[in-house]
């Protein structure tokens, strides 16, 4: 963990222990001490400083992370793409049977088909119909 806390953040430009304690720590973190309540009335100029500069560098960071958030959020969201399927399309259903006795494995049949999609229960479950049967069954599919 204090490698981690003294290498430079690529979002934020500072290390973990400069945001935390305006410094960098030598020693282990379990020799810090818990800082006090704030209920308490600062007179002394070096302690009101450290803590507004806390805060600034807090403030900063958390603007910058902000920023590459919504960086990140559009560059994502250029890329998404809606499902490829409709209601009454047809598609063939990836159903691998169990290989029992089989000495041909090679020419196991892995996809059945053509179904046709009825109707989307769910984002990923979606009840299909046998072209040839006619017969109705509800299956998760995965859009890849």
């Amino acid at each position: 963990m204090s490698a981690y806390r003294m290498t430079v953040h690529s979002v934020t430009g500072i290390t973990p222990n400069m945001a935390m304690l305006r410094r960098e720590v030598l020693t282990p973190v379990t020799l810090i001490a818990q800082p006090p309540n704030e209920s308490l009335k600062t007179t002394v100029q070096y302690v009101t400083s450290f803590r507004d500069t806390m805060r600034e560098a807090h403030n900063r960071i958390r603007e910058a992370t902000r920023s590459t958030a919504k960086t990140q959020k559009t560059y994502f969201d250029k890329y998404v793409k809606g499902s490829p399927f409709a209601v009454g399309q047809l598609v063939w259903l990836y159903w691998p049977r169990p290989l029992i006795r089989q000495t041909k494995k090679k020419l196991t049949q892995l996809w059945t088909g053509p179904w046709k999609i009825k109707q989307f229960k769910s984002p990923i479950v979606v009840e299909i119909q046998n072209i040839h049967t006619h017969t109705n069954i509800k299956r998760y599919m995965w859009i890849v």
